[in-house]
């Protein structure tokens, strides 16, 4: 599975129990690089989406176990060292700010290499980094 996350400076993801920021144009990003592929996700991260009719958005709440290979996960409040093995790539959205957060990626991106970075505009957002990573093989 291929997994898209949203990060601040500090890989913070979430905090008191709601997402640190948000950009209509990210999750405009986000189903152009699906391009009508299965798109999984959870009931909480579903509202993000609730104006765009999408036949690939799937929504469940054991999305992690569902998905199959080559399919994307867009993960905002799971955990996900226990899907590592399972994780094809990720794609992570830097916001470039540092947020308060309690809740943090539980991967280590030292354990990936990054294969592309790429500047976006968003709409409230000056700047949104786009960085895709893929499993080290030492």
């Amino acid at each position: 599975m291929k997994v898209i996350l949203c990060l601040d400076e500090n890989c913070g993801m979430m905090f008191n129990q709601r997402r640190q920021s948000r950009d209509r144009r990210l999750t405009e990003r986000i189903l152009q690089i699906c391009a009508g592929r299965k798109l999984w996700m959870n009931s909480y991260s579903r509202k993000l989406f609730t104006d765009v009719k999408a036949e690939n958005i799937f929504t469940d709440e054991k999305f992690l176990q569902k998905a199959s290979d080559g399919e994307y996960c867009f993960v905002e409040s799971e955990r996900l060292q226990a899907y590592e093995d399972k994780i094809e790539r990720l794609i992570v959205f830097w916001w470039n700010k540092r947020y308060p957060a309690d809740f943090h990626l539980d991967l280590s991106l030292h354990d990936w290499e990054k294969i592309s970075s790429e500047d976006l505009k968003g709409f409230s957002h000056d700047k949104i980094t786009e960085e895709i990573y893929r499993k080290r093989h030492d």
